[in-house]
């Protein structure tokens, strides 16, 4: 029976972009796969990972070279990708419970509720407005 982790891309780009918690999500990464967990991720992380490298090229923090490297690393990541209508359900659902204002990141939430596992963030605001009431949240700047 495969284990499961759920991460957004903001763990994964944290590993390509050379950013402040870089090499905690190194870590974690490499934990993962010396335990084998698998990582499983809502549709929305590719275009997160794209978005976010491209935004990098635009601004000057990668040059266009480092932004192609970058996006072939990002596509190589293995995970599985979830998309169905009962994932988009339960997303919404989360996201009116916690009072979020859009649906994005209950996506991960609700895939990690589905799977019986954690979800790793990058984004500190997400999981101080979820620890409470969702005890599988986990920050990446929490491994300290």
């Amino acid at each position: 029976m495969t284990s499961w982790v759920v991460c957004d891309s903001g763990i994964i780009l944290a590993t390509l972009l050379k950013e402040r918690h870089t090499d905690h999500a190194e870590a974690l990464l490499t934990r993962w796969k010396d335990t084998d967990f698998a990582l499983a991720v809502p549709y929305l992380f590719g275009y997160e990972m794209i978005a976010a490298i491209r935004k990098h090229v635009v601004r000057g923090t990668l040059s266009a070279a480092e932004g192609l490297l970058a996006r072939q690393k990002a596509l190589s990541i293995n995970v599985t990708y979830y998309f169905d209508n009962d994932l988009l359900k339960t997303a919404f659902n989360l996201a009116t419970r916690l009072n979020r204002p859009t649906a994005y990141d209950s996506q991960y939430l609700a895939l990690a509720e589905r799977l019986g596992c954690e979800f790793w963030t990058a984004d500190e605001r997400l999981y101080n407005a979820t620890q409470s009431s969702l005890g599988y949240v986990r920050w990446l700047g929490a491994m300290d």
